[in-house]
């Protein structure tokens, strides 16, 4: 886990992911997020797709901070193969602009497995544009989170879609 210290900020207190030139993740709330549901008895797998270091960093400690038990990974062909060889996670975090495979190639291949069709997906990119949204629901994305995005909120739609 990372702790607060080796987590990167900016004169505002908030992280810059430099996958997108300007963007700004706004994470002000400090408090600890609550855990996921409480009478849960295993704890829920995360998988994160993002090649930028700190946002992975960042997004990897509220995860773990609140509950989740997180594997972060920046190439799209790894994540495949952590996909095709292990048990398929509770839910997918994935970035489109990654190395390798891109996030809507992976997204597509998730889709048509019969092991990670119904796996949760939001996907996590600087990629606004109304066609691109409507490419990752048509693809079988369950949520679309564009960048800049407060982490607190993000795991705020985690713990929604795995309640």
């Amino acid at each position: 886990m990372t702790s607060n210290d080796e987590l990167p900020e900016t004169e505002t207190g908030n992280a810059r992911s430099d996958s997108a030139p300007g963007a700004e993740i706004s994470d002000r709330d400090q408090s600890s997020d609550s855990s996921p549901s409480e009478d849960a008895t295993a704890v829920q797998h995360v998988l994160l797709l993002e090649d930028d270091d700190s946002l992975r960093r960042l997004l990897t400690h509220k995860l773990e901070s609140s509950g989740y038990e997180t594997t972060a990974l920046a190439d799209g062909r790894k994540c495949w193969t952590f996909l095709t060889n292990e048990a398929p996670p509770d839910l997918v975090l994935l970035d489109v602009m990654v190395p390798g495979l891109d996030g809507f190639r992976l997204l597509g291949r998730m889709r048509n497995d019969e092991r990670l069709a119904d796996v949760p997906v939001i996907v996590l990119t600087s990629r606004s544009r109304e066609e691109d949204v409507a490419k990752g629901f048509d693809l079988g994305a369950d949520d679309y989170v564009t960048k800049p995005f407060s982490p607190t909120s993000l795991v705020a739609r985690v713990r929604r879609m795995l309640s």
